[in-house]
């Protein structure tokens, strides 16, 4: 038996990048998409975008791109 990848999900990270996207958004890929940038370039004409945050990207679906808040700093002690 052999395995084969099937491809790769990309979900949005929410509006503060802290929490999930309160639609549980992902984005559709098309069969032949199999590496992430693949399946983000699918996502850019549905209104997807995509931001370098630190160490990371952070995948912003068309509804929270408009609702993005900046997340609640951690309270100091």
């Amino acid at each position: 038996m052999t395995a084969h990848p099937i491809g790769v999900e990309v979900s949005c990270d929410g509006p503060t990048g802290r929490d999930d996207c309160p639609h549980s958004a992902a984005i559709s890929a098309r069969f032949t998409s199999r590496t992430a940038r693949q399946v983000r370039a699918d996502g850019r004409p549905d209104g997807w975008t995509t931001r370098r945050a630190p160490g990371r990207l952070i995948d912003l679906c068309p509804n929270c791109r408009h609702t993005r808040t900046r997340a609640p700093e951690e309270p100091t002690r």
